[in-house]
C-alpha cells in the first residue's frame, strides 16, 4: 500500500477518456491533411466546369483553331455539352469582351453554328472576379473544415467538462451520499478502536463504496476535506484480493484504507470473506496488508490515524453463487461499505516547549 494516493481513475475510464481524444486528434489531423496539406485535385474537367475567365479563354481557343480548320464536329468536341445556359452566355459575353474584333465575330459565328446565341450581360465580370468554379468550391472546403473544426473542439470541451465533473463528484462523493461544504455539520457518536463510547466529533465526510462483480478495476477513494476545503486525507476500498483466473473476477477480500499527509503509514484492514478467513494461510498472507476482518454485515469497524477517524460499515455484502468453481462463501457478488470520516477529539495534545517537564529541577 501506498503512502501518497490521490483521486484514480479506473482504467475504463482512462480508456474512454484515450479513446475520445485519440479520435478527436486523429480526425483533426485528417480533416487538416484533407483540405490543407493534400487538398483534392480535380483533373480531366469538362469545359462547363472550368471557371469563367478559363472558358472565356477555352472558347477562344477553340474558335481560333476552327477558323483555320473549318471542321465544326471536332469543335462540337472540343467544346462538349453545357447544361447551364447562363453560365454559357456568360462565357461567351467575356470571350468576345477579351478577344481582338476578328476574334469576337468568329466567336459569334461558332456558337451561331452550335446553336448556341450571345447576349450582352447588364455587368461584365472583372478580370480577376469569378463567379462560379474554383473559389466557390475552395470557399465550400474551408468553410467546411473550419465548421467541423468547430464541433470537434466544442466536442472534447464538453468531454473535457464532464470528466472534470465526475472526478469533482467522485472526490466530493455528492453522489454517494457526500456531505456539501454549505451544509450543516452531521455530528456522530462513535465507537473507539479499544470499545470505548466517544463523544460525538463533526463528521466531515459521509461517502458510500459500492462494489458488483464484473467490476474488475474496483477502486473507490474519497476525499477528506473541512467545510472550507482544507484537505485533510483520505479513506476508500478497493480490491485485495482475487480468486481464480479469467473474467470476471472473483473478489474475496477487499482494503478499506485511511490516509493522513503526515502519518507515516497508511492505516489498512481487510475485510474478507468467510473462505478467506477461515484458510489460515491466505489469511496470514493477506495480514500483511493489514488487520484481516471477517465481513459482516452492519458490524462497524474504525481505523484511525493520529488526528483522523473512518468508521466503516458493511451495509450490504452478498456471496455469489458459484456452481461448484469456488468454495461457498469464498466471492462476493456486491458490497456495499459506508465510511463516516470524523476528527479524533481523544487525540493527545502537546504541550508548550515552555511547559514540558524534562525532569531537570533537583
Amino acid at each position: 500500500m501506498n503512502q501518497e494516493r490521490g483521486v484514480s481513475l479506473g482504467l475504463p475510464r482512462g480508456a474512454i477518456v484515450g479513446a475520445v481524444f485519440g479520435l478527436g486528434i486523429g480526425l483533426l489531423l485528417g480533416l487538416l491533411y484533407a483540405y490543407v496539406i493534400a487538398p483534392v485535385q480535380f483533373t480531366d474537367a469538362e469545359p462547363q466546369h472550368l471557371r469563367v475567365d478559363y472558358a472565356s479563354i477555352y472558347w477562344q481557343l477553340v474558335t481560333e483553331s476552327y477558323s483555320r480548320h473549318e471542321d465544326l464536329d471536332l469543335a462540337k468536341r472540343e467544346l462538349g455539352e453545357w447544361e447551364d445556359v447562363e453560365r454559357l452566355q456568360s462565357v461567351l459575353a467575356r470571350a468576345r469582351i477579351e478577344s481582338a474584333p476578328e476574334v469576337s465575330i468568329a466567336i459569334d459565328s461558332l456558337a451561331s453554328k452550335l446553336g448556341t446565341e450571345v447576349s450582352t450581360p447588364q455587368e461584365t465580370p472583372a478580370p480577376g472576379e469569378e463567379s462560379t468554379g474554383g473559389s466557390l468550391l475552395g470557399n465550400i472546403k474551408w468553410g467546411t473544415f473550419l465548421g467541423v473544426l468547430l464541433l470537434l473542439l466544442l466536442l472534447l470541451a464538453v468531454i473535457g467538462l464532464i470528466i472534470s465533473r465526475s472526478r469533482i463528484g467522485k472526490a466530493s462523493s455528492a453522489g454517494a451520499g457526500g456531505r456539501a461544504a454549505s451544509e450543516e455539520p452531521e455530528w456522530v457518536a462513535t465507537v473507539g478502536a479499544e470499545g470505548d463510547t466517544l463523544a460525538p466529533a463533526p463528521v466531515l465526510g459521509h461517502f458510500v463504496a459500492s462494489y458488483s462483480l464484473g467490476d474488475d478495476h474496483y477502486d473507490e477513494s474519497y476525499s477528506i476535506e473541512t467545510a472550507t476545503g482544507e484537505f485533510l486525507g483520505q479513506c476508500g476500498v478497493e480490491v485485495a484480493e482475487i480468486l481464480g483466473e479469467g473474467t470476471p473476477q472473483r473478489v474475496t477480500a477487499f482494503e478499506v484504507w485511511l490516509f493522513e499527509p503526515n502519518a507515516i503509514r497508511t492505516v489498512t484492514k481487510v475485510l474478507m470473506s468467510e473462505y478467506a478467513f477461515d484458510d489460515v494461510e491466505l489469511r496470514d498472507r493477506l495480514a500483511a496488508k493489514g488487520e484481516a476482518v471477517l465481513v459482516q454485515a452492519n458490524v462497524p469497524l474504525v481505523l484511525e490515524t493520529a488526528t483522523l477517524r473512518v468508521t466503516a460499515t458493511a451495509t450490504e455484502a452478498l456471496y455469489s453463487q458459484d456452481d461448484g468453481q469456488f468454495m461457498p462463501n469464498s466471492t462476493f457478488d456486491r458490497l456495499t461499505v459506508e465510511l463516516v470520516a470524523q476528527r479524533r477529539e481523544d487525540k493527545e495534545e502537546v504541550p508548550p516547549d515552555d511547559e514540558i517537564d524534562f525532569g531537570l529541577d533537583a
